[in-house]
């Protein structure tokens, strides 16, 4: 073992507060992250209290945003910069090939985000391995849960961003489109934003930043380091590719008070709208089947 793995293992910090850490993401990558985060809360922020309207906790937002018509341009402002994450991520990938530091076989091997036939065997393995019946799976760069991050982002993009632009200039899209695929454009849009945002704030968080041992936020997005010692108990198959190489340097870590804060607004602010929403999406269920019930019996 190298020098540098026996000082992981053995001092994993020093006492000037800094320890061996690894390149995650680049600041290209923590600026799309962020653009994307911004986005994706302002379009929660000003979507979800225009589509119910009625409920008791749209009206305050709606006035902050200065009234629906304020609200929808605000939207419009946050699905923008939603568009513009996706065009940064394609644009940091191309710059990083055209300059020789991405290669289009790198999607394909095992430290890609690109998932795998290995991580649909690792499902199982995990599995096993909370039931306590094996051990814990030889992780890469990515889990499969991290990889179903990305590949549900790029889906939610796909869906929300194509059913927004419908919603956003319909006669345009009226000159081709029959009426009733408009119609069901608003239909996907608002089930699909209040999916997304379900699992943004629950699965999604949890597995970033709740977790005990990053609790109470993971410093990675922000700074795009992560300590050595965390991958060789994470990401074991990653971890034996990087140490002992010029990948491993030595950096501060620990959480900032900044990165507390920004983590604990989006989180609080966050889960309090997906519980309100939540709440009336359930009332308004047991209001139509109370109906529909009504309606048979009547």
């Amino acid at each position: 073992m190298s020098a540098t793995a026996v000082e992981t293992v053995e001092h994993p910090r020093e006492q000037d507060g800094t320890t061996l850490v690894v390149r995650r993401w680049s600041w290209w990558a923590r600026a799309t992250h962020a653009v994307l985060a911004a986005g994706v809360f302002g379009l929660v922020l000003t979507g979800m209290p225009m589509h119910y309207a009625d409920a008791f906790w749209a009206r305050p937002l709606l006035d902050l945003w200065g009234g629906e018509r304020g609200a929808a341009a605000v939207h419009k402002v946050c699905a923008v910069a939603f568009g513009a994450s996706a065009l940064m991520h394609v644009a940091g990938m191309a710059i990083a090939w055209l300059t020789g530091r991405f290669k289009i076989r790198a999607i394909f091997n095992q430290d890609s985000i690109v998932p795998r036939w290995t991580d649909v065997k690792q499902i199982g393995q995990q599995i096993r391995y909370l039931k306590g019946q094996g051990p814990r799976p030889e992780f890469a760069r990515f889990t499969f849960w991290e990889k179903f991050d990305y590949i549900a982002e790029v889906w939610g993009l796909l869906i929300i961003g194509l059913t927004g632009l419908v919603m956003w200039f319909p006669n345009r899209f009226l000159e081709f489109l029959p009426g009733w695929l408009v119609n069901a454009a608003r239909i996907f849009h608002s089930y699909e934003a209040i999916l997304a945002m379900g699992f943004l704030f629950t699965v999604h968080y949890f597995n970033t930043h709740l977790r005990p041992e990053v609790f109470p936020v993971d410093e990675v997005i922000f700074s795009g380091n992560i300590p050595l010692h965390e991958i060789q108990e994470r990401y074991p198959g990653w971890y034996r590719r990087v140490v002992g190489t010029d990948q491993v340097f030595r950096a501060r870590t620990g959480t900032s008070t900044l990165a507390l804060l920004i983590s604990g607004f989006y989180l609080t602010v966050g889960f309090l709208i997906l519980m309100l929403v939540m709440t009336t999406a359930v009332i308004e269920a047991i209001r139509y089947f109370g109906w529909l019930l009504g309606g048979f019996t009547g």
